[in-house]
């Protein structure tokens, strides 16, 4: 993460936004102090970042399409759908 000082930042900005686009965060401080961090939009959860490159998690490409899916239509057969999944891992 580059880190620069606000008055930087303010000279800069047009480079830091290109580094944010290329994937970059930049950390602007002022007097020493963490103010406000410019980061990709796809990075507004970094913890969640961390998470997928460990490979705990994977994120999405896009909005779920619910409507496409089939769901049971009583109690008895959601816990046989349930079933069937797990049969099928």
């Amino acid at each position: 993460m580059r880190t620069v000082t606000l008055s930087e930042a303010e000279g800069r900005l047009l480079e830091l936004i290109r580094r944010v686009r290329a994937g970059e965060e930049v950390l602007i401080l002022e007097g020493g102090v963490p103010i406000a961090r410019l980061v990709p939009p796809e990075q507004e959860n970094p913890a969640l970042l961390r998470l997928e490159r460990r490979g705990l998690v994977r994120l999405g490409t896009g909005r779920p399409q619910l409507e496409d899916l089939s769901l049971p239509t009583s109690e008895a057969s959601v816990l046989q759908a349930l079933l069937e999944e797990r049969e099928e891992a």
